[in-house]
């Protein structure tokens, strides 16, 4: 029988309540498994890996794993609705941090109460504040610096200060819709984005890749944009290597780079406190400030990448 006076209840729900939607649907699904269950997919097995870690489940050989006994009693006796809703919170907490990796390069503590806020209206700044506190380290992006929430590797030589006060000057910050903070911490883009979806298609047509396969390497591209990567090098990285894709020729090279060019101007970017390329005219515009027209890409126009040569001459060579 459970022994409840000799259980920290607090450290097993705060294992509990810490645990991702992917390692708690493991973790339920092996509740309903007594006498265990012995995992076939990579995925599960690494998973089942982090549940054993915090002393959770126990993985035996030929990856069978079983919930201990006692752990069972302990969720029997100590789960409640309470730890329920606690555990989402922490959940939703984690997929602000990723979303906000992919927007902001620093952000105000009031900019993630208004993201938390998009599922939990009613949180104060005191939980927004102890959840924060309590992400793994697996989820947390963000360091606190002068009352501010830093990128980690934005903080070195005091960039986010440059990138605040140079850069981004009075650019109201870009809050994201339920929809968005969900598919950028899926996905790591946004995909349901009309240039993102078309670049998608193509690169599984092309290359004769699953989707999987192909989110993957728009992921990369997404992080190329927020990067400020040039284009030619985003081509190159994306041929080269033990995954690349390399292009069959230079029409598909072409093709692709003209694709990417606009898939760039829906990418939500740091710099423009995760404004996209349409958003950040559109304020320029409204602050009577220059307007941009979109258009497709001559051979013979500048190209994109700033190298000051003709596109022909660079990203669009053939």
């Amino acid at each position: 029988m459970f022994d409840n006076d000799n259980f920290d209840k607090a450290d097993f729900l705060d294992k509990l309540t810490a645990l991702g939607e992917s390692e708690m649907q493991l973790f339920r699904f092996l509740l309903d498994k007594p006498a265990g269950a012995i995992l076939t997919v990579d995925t599960d097995i690494m998973l089942a890996q982090l549940l054993e870690a915090e002393e959770l489940v126990s993985l035996e050989e030929d990856n069978k794993v079983i919930i201990p006994e006692n752990i069972r009693e302990a969720y029997r006796l100590n789960w409640s609705d309470e730890m329920n809703l606690q555990w989402r919170k922490r959940n939703w907490m984690y997929k602000c941090i990723e979303a906000s990796k992919y927007l902001y390069g620093v952000m105000t503590w009031g900019v993630l109460k208004n993201l938390f806020g998009l599922r939990y209206p009613h949180a104060d700044m005191a939980e927004i504040r102890e959840l924060f506190a309590t992400t793994p380290s697996f989820y947390q992006w963000f360091t606190e610096r002068d009352g501010k929430l830093v990128l980690n590797g934005y903080e070195k030589d005091d960039y986010y200060k440059y990138l605040e006060n140079e850069i981004q000057g009075d650019t109201p910050f870009y809050i994201p819709t339920k929809e968005d903070v969900e598919e950028l911490y899926d996905r790591g883009s946004l995909i349901s984005l009309e240039g993102h979806s078309k670049l998608k298609d193509f690169i599984m047509e092309t290359w004769s890749v699953d989707e999987s396969t192909a989110e993957l390497k728009l992921h990369d591209l997404y992080d190329s944009v927020n990067n400020r990567i040039r284009v030619s090098d985003a081509a190159d990285a994306f041929a080269a290597g033990e995954n690349g894709l390399a292009f069959p020729s230079d029409e598909i090279e072409v093709k692709f780079i003209e694709l990417y060019m606009d898939m760039s101007r829906e990418c939500r970017i740091r710099d423009n406190r995760g404004h996209d390329w349409f958003e950040m005219a559109a304020l320029m515009a409204a602050n009577n400030g220059p307007t941009v027209k979109r258009a497709k890409i001559g051979r013979n126009d500048p190209c994109p990448c700033g190298s000051g040569k003709k596109y022909k001459n660079c990203c669009g060579r053939n």
